[in-house]
């Protein structure tokens, strides 16, 4: 990786907030769970459903702000809260940084009971949505309360496959997060985890998406393993769709995750997607 490039990556790790014209400042707070910073949209309706986005970046950048408006929009539509989780980054802080640091965010919306039982779902995009599905097994396994669904876009969720050494910036990223460790570790690679006791999945990936093929690989294995799941492939959809410029594709996989979201956490009614 050119020094360049690195120095643009170092400075895209700093937490940021939904621009203006995504969500007003009145509706945004920043807060620190278990000393992770969160920035919450909307946080009076966490008492009602709360949205935990963890976003993409191939764990070596931040938040776009497309990813904001994609969670500002599935967000409002649900009737939810919105809350990014701003885990630490390679390569300041490699692997196990980003997963020790949701995960106590976590605990502490649970303890808090700032995350209601049955009231909130775990989403991610690409490398989030791989962060969110390895988090997400761990909680099956432990006394902390699970989401009442996982909502996965694009997932980077297997850095041992050989395509990725394709995309160079991928291949480069994989390196400085995972380091020594293999990559088949589950918390790495979900797809190579348990996944028979997770809590409901829908996954969504587009037609061309640069990651097409770790989405069939784990839907076919949440299938093998029985796991209760969802799958669209959206025709013509590109790489991130969920999080791209508006667009027939994009809409189509914001609708598969607001109904899944509305559905897991027991909302009747759409929201008014004019507030």
């Amino acid at each position: 990786m050119s020094l360049v490039r690195t120095l643009r990556i170092l400075a895209s790790q700093r937490p940021s907030t939904p621009p203006r014209a995504v969500a007003a400042p009145a509706r945004v707070e920043r807060r620190r769970h278990a000393h992770v910073p969160v920035t919450w949209i909307d946080p009076e309706l966490a008492h009602t459903a709360a949205i935990v986005h963890l976003h993409g970046g191939s764990y070596v950048a931040g938040e776009s702000a497309q990813t904001w408006e994609m969670l500002e929009e599935v967000a409002r539509r649900t009737g939810a809260a919105g809350a990014m989780l701003h885990y630490r980054l390679a390569p300041r802080h490699p692997f196990p940084a980003a997963v020790e640091d949701v995960l106590r965010a976590l605990d502490e919306l649970s303890t808090q009971v700032l995350l209601r039982p049955g009231r909130w779902v775990l989403s991610g995009d690409e490398a989030g949505a791989g962060l969110a599905l390895a988090v997400a097994q761990v909680l099956a396994g432990s006394e902390v309360d699970s989401p009442a669904a996982v909502l996965l876009t694009s997932p980077w969720a297997d850095l041992s496959r050989e395509a990725a050494e394709e995309d160079e910036l991928r291949r480069t990223a994989a390196t400085l997060y995972a380091g020594a460790v293999p990559r088949t570790e589950p918390r790495l690679s979900p797809v190579h985890g348990e996944l028979s006791d997770l809590p409901p999945v829908h996954l969504v990936t587009g037609q061309h998406d640069a990651l097409l093929a770790d989405s069939r690989r784990l839907d076919a294995a949440l299938t093998a393993a029985g796991a209760a799941h969802e799958y669209l492939e959206v025709h013509g959809g590109g790489d991130q769709l969920a999080t791209r410029a508006d667009g027939p594709a994009t809409q189509q996989a914001r609708r598969f995750l607001i109904a899944a979201a509305r559905t897991a956490m027991g909302l009747d009614e759409p929201a008014d997607a004019a507030r």
